[in-house]
């Protein structure tokens, strides 16, 4: 009778100790979702943002697979790349076994989402925000999802004091200038742009600047003759897109008679960093903004 008391004062102490006690994380997705996150040590993430941000937070040896957005850390191109985030694949994935997939609302098809949780796989998708709040938002859910809220919420108030400082900034901005950010060329000589409602937009401005185009939504080509009447002070592009874009930009018979291109100003930035609205937003910004007024600026704070 004792050796029976004592086996079962042991199995009572196993189900209800403190561990077992502690409730894990449940996270509603942006899909509606509720999931309870049973098991981080194999994280695949799909979206540039959401690697960057499992990194910052420390939890990149977690990490057993990228999507091929993701450019940051340089540590990630050593890992094994899944599908595009709009063009994912429940089988690729699943056969890497991962405990934890973390991606954004941009994630499709949703076929595919569905697929990976009735294989009992956690996927946890995050709204996506092109703004500060639309990235505070994702680090505190991915920080609460891997048991580490207080490296949250550090790496949030890192960037709102970078905010913070940009602001401070753009309260002694006398001038903006008109900034034009080409995504992509169509042919030879005509550039798809930045309009109204991108993150382009929305960083030109964080950063202290107007954006050429906001008479219509998304990124569209426009014709060089419009260009030049917009005629902007800085065209912004990405990095892995530079050398084609620049060399079309200072070549074309009309766009180089712009004021950017007259004084060479011209910028280009990755992707991930300019658009991403992750962990180095406040960075971005404060960097792009020192291109913009560089009398604002002594040295560059990132």
């Amino acid at each position: 009778m004792k050796l029976k008391s004592v086996l079962l004062l042991v199995v009572l102490s196993l189900c209800f100790s403190p561990s077992r006690l502690s409730a894990q994380p449940v996270i509603k997705s942006a899909d509606g979702y509720e999931t309870t996150v049973t098991d981080p040590s194999r994280i695949l993430t799909i979206g540039g943002s959401i690697t960057e941000i499992v990194y910052a937070l420390g939890m990149g040896d977690q990490v057993i697979s990228v999507d091929v957005s993701s450019t940051f850390p340089p540590e990630i191109h050593q890992l094994p790349k899944s599908p595009y985030i709009r063009s994912l694949a429940a089988e690729g994935i699943l056969s890497l076994r991962p405990s934890l997939v973390i991606t954004t609302d941009e994630a499709e098809p949703k076929t595919a989402i569905q697929q990976m949780r009735e294989a009992q796989t956690d996927v946890l998708m995050i709204k996506d925000e092109e703004s500060f709040e639309g990235m505070a938002h994702k680090v505190h859910a991915i920080a609460k999802a891997l048991g580490v809220k207080e490296k949250g919420e550090a790496l949030v108030e890192k960037n709102r004091v970078q905010f913070d400082e940009a602001r401070q900034i753009q309260s002694r901005i006398s001038r903006k200038p008109t900034v034009l950010f080409v995504l992509a060329l169509r042919g030879t000589g005509e550039f798809t742009v930045a309009g109204a409602n991108t993150g382009a937009k929305s960083i030109i401005e964080l950063a202290g600047g107007v954006n050429a185009f906001n008479d219509f939504e998304g990124y569209k080509p426009v014709t060089s003759e419009s260009i030049l009447q917009a005629n902007p002070d800085f065209i912004i592009y990405m990095k892995h897109r530079s050398e084609n874009i620049e060399s079309n930009i200072r070549e074309h018979a009309v766009v180089k008679l712009t004021t950017a291109v007259k004084n060479d100003q011209l910028i280009y930035m990755d992707g991930n960093y300019l658009l991403g609205f992750g962990p180095r937003l406040g960075s971005a910004v404060l960097e792009l903004m020192e291109y913009f007024h560089p009398d604002q600026f002594t040295s560059l704070n990132k």
